[in-house]
């Protein structure tokens, strides 16, 4: 049994050389990123909480089928994760102390007017609205100003705001295709597990 390990292992080890050597040009670390970069797993696509909390707020506070809940949720997720991952290559990023100074406005905002949707989803969540922005709404705020930032690279040549937002709808268009092709067998599996 101990002899029949250290077969499979050196095969194993002389099939990976094997890989390795025929790159050439390439280090093993970079062929091994190239596959990371291709696709990614169920989990990171769409993680399940996220998918629950949305599926959760288009059910109980825009008042959808449960069907139409999901649909929408999920379709809003990969749109959102296609254009984040699209900021991570370009190397986008916010500070957390900007990602602050929008909660702390929005919090302000939202206590000035009466939103009888917030209200039910603070109720049903159990939440205050600070609760909420810090430890529901920080990671969407986060990707929102990502994607702010994305659209101002995106657009950073064009002057006039029609054609700027012509430009930023087909480049997400673009972005979202991609991202649905690179992942399909990934988001199939996904919708097929929540019946979408």
């Amino acid at each position: 049994m101990k002899n029949r390990k250290i077969v499979l292992f050196g095969a194993a080890a002389l099939i990976l050389f094997i890989l390795v050597a025929s790159r050439g040009d390439q280090s093993f670390a970079q062929y091994i990123r190239s596959f990371g970069d291709t696709k990614i797993s169920n989990k990171e696509v769409l993680p399940d909480h996220e998918i629950k909390e949305l599926v959760y707020f288009y059910e109980h506070v825009m008042n959808k089928s449960k069907k139409e809940a999901t649909q929408t949720a999920m379709d809003t997720l990969l749109k959102d994760k296609a254009i984040q991952q699209e900021a991570k290559k370009l190397q986008l990023s916010v500070l957390d102390e900007e990602v602050q100074k929008t909660i702390n406005f929005q919090i302000e905002n939202a206590k000035k007017i009466d939103s009888p949707e917030l209200t039910s989803l603070l109720k049903a969540l159990g939440l205050t609205i600070e609760e909420y922005y810090q430890d529901y709404a920080y990671e969407k705020i986060r990707g929102k100003l990502i994607e702010n930032k994305l659209f101002h690279e995106v657009t950073k040549d064009v002057q006039d705001p029609e054609e700027k937002g012509k430009l930023w709808e087909k480049e997400k268009q673009k972005l979202v295709k991609q991202f649905m092709t690179v992942n399909y067998v990934e988001i199939e599996q996904l919708k097929k597990r929540y019946e979408y």
